[in-house]
């Protein structure tokens, strides 16, 4: 059967048995791509029942699916990844997991190059070469983000991104950037590194939990001033797992004459993206995390490429050439990641794009049932989570940094479960993680856990 309208008739003749017919009509689970609806009807007779068995259990199997669809996803997905077999992995959110069809596609890549190792750098991924494979891999990724390949350069990580537009974006004393207080660690230090070089000035703008909507687009207009020249904004903030506005955001700081950059690390993959319609200056996100690319592929989004001289950190032989080319060539390095980005979209699009971010969505909400028999609290309303959620775990006293660090290894240590947890604003955050290869029993297992063992402070 089809997904849409595909329909096995009703036998006719004088074998027909029209009273013990078999009809199902269920709702598709491909909602994202029109009201269509899955329809499967047939007949299954005393004197065919033996031969249509084999069918009709596969048939069966695709209305199951559509009733739940859950259970087109889950831990049966195990095997498409390396992931330990004793372990229960609640932490995709901090470094992905690369499934191994694509770690397949980078090898063959790795092959590629190493067979004609002139060839490959000096015309594959060649800078001289306006379409070499590098254009093309970002031409694709452009493309289901709403914008243009010309716009984007390949990066190891959104960290070297900031440090590359912090470079170019020039600054005096007086000056001021701004960044939320859940900044990325590894962001905030770059941003102090260019305060003390510039004389500029960071600041910080709180967002007390538990955070609302509501107020945070005021919050970050009202901290903009006449000295704010830059502003770097989570999409999806690391530590608390929140969602923020950016797109409205963007348009209250540009407003205010601010240029805006936002870090979307974690939003590539959990969220359906349009980066031209956010309108951010700069954007960057990682590929390894959410959209299941190899280690090390990330991309930096210039919203006008001509505006601010970007250019590479590392010096190398085409340094001076336009942006994004003078990315494509930064001396002889492994680019392989970035070119198997397309292999991670195939693998991507054989489950449906739309469906992966419902289900990771829908099953990160149904995580909150059995934490919250423990009286861990998501820090904020279901609206400003996507496929990571935040908890708080109540403690007796005020969080300290090694509380984290103590839950984090003594539950992969002790119990094979692999968490994220930091101390924030005081609190002790559990951040979890929901995967196409993560199920609802597996949640339930964490909180089993907790409920047993305890946690620092409780």
């Amino acid at each position: 059967s089809q997904r849409c309208g595909g329909v096995f008739e009703r036998p006719r003749g004088r074998n027909a048995e029209p009273h013990s017919h078999l009809a199902v009509r269920a709702q598709s689970f491909w909602r994202g791509r029109g009201s269509r609806t899955l329809c499967v009807q047939t007949t299954i007779g005393s004197r065919a029942r033996q031969s249509y068995g084999a069918v009709f259990a596969s048939l069966w199997r695709v209305v199951e699916l559509s009733l739940d669809p859950m259970s087109k996803f889950g831990k049966h997905l195990r095997p498409l990844w390396n992931l330990q077999a004793d372990g229960t992995f609640l932490n995709h959110g901090s470094f992905g997991a690369c499934p191994k069809e694509v770690l397949a596609g980078q090898a063959t890549w790795r092959e590629t190059m190493e067979r004609q190792p002139d060839q490959f750098f000096r015309h594959t991924v060649s800078s001289l070469n306006p379409d070499n494979m590098l254009r093309q891999s970002a031409d694709r990724l452009a493309r289901c983000m709403g914008t243009q390949g010309s716009k984007i350069a390949f990066v190891a990580n959104p960290t070297e991104a900031v440090n590359t537009v912090l470079k170019a974006f020039a600054l005096k004393a007086g000056d001021e950037i701004l960044v939320l207080d859940c900044v990325y660690n590894a962001v905030r230090l770059s941003v102090e590194d260019k305060c003390r070089e510039t004389g500029a000035r960071l600041v910080k703008v709180e967002l007390p939990l538990p955070v609302t909507s509501n107020d945070v687009t005021g919050r970050i207009a009202d901290a903009a001033g006449p000295n704010t020249r830059i502003a770097i904004i989570d999409h999806i903030a690391s530590a608390p797992a929140l969602v923020f506005p950016v797109a409205e955001i963007t348009k209250a700081l540009h407003a205010k004459g601010v240029k805006v950059m936002i870090d979307g690390a974690h939003a590539l993959g959990q969220l359906d993206l349009d980066l031209d319609e956010i309108g951010a200056d700069w954007y960057t996100a990682t590929a390894h995390k959410w959209f299941y690319s190899p280690k090390g592929s990330a991309f930096l989004h210039a919203r006008d490429p001509a505006g601010l001289k970007l250019r590479p950190l590392s010096i190398s032989h085409y340094y001076n050439d336009p942006y994004p080319l003078c990315f494509d060539y930064v001396g002889t390095r492994d680019v392989t990641a970035f070119l198997t980005v397309p292999h991670a979209m195939d693998f991507i699009e054989r489950f449906g794009a739309a469906d992966i971010r419902r289900h990771l969505s829908d099953l990160s909400r149904a995580g909150v049932v059995p934490l919250s028999t423990i009286g861990a609290a998501p820090i904020a309303p279901d609206s400003m989570f996507a496929a990571m959620r935040a908890y708080h775990l109540p403690q007796r006293r005020e969080a300290h940094p090694d509380d984290a660090q103590a839950l984090i290894n003594g539950f992969w240590d002790k119990h094979r479960i692999q968490v994220a947890a930091s101390a924030y604003q005081g609190k002790l955050l559990l951040r979890l993680s929901a995967q196409l290869y993560v199920g609802i029993e597996d949640f339930a297992h964490l909180a089993q856990t907790l409920e047993r063992h305890g946690w620092p402070g409780r």
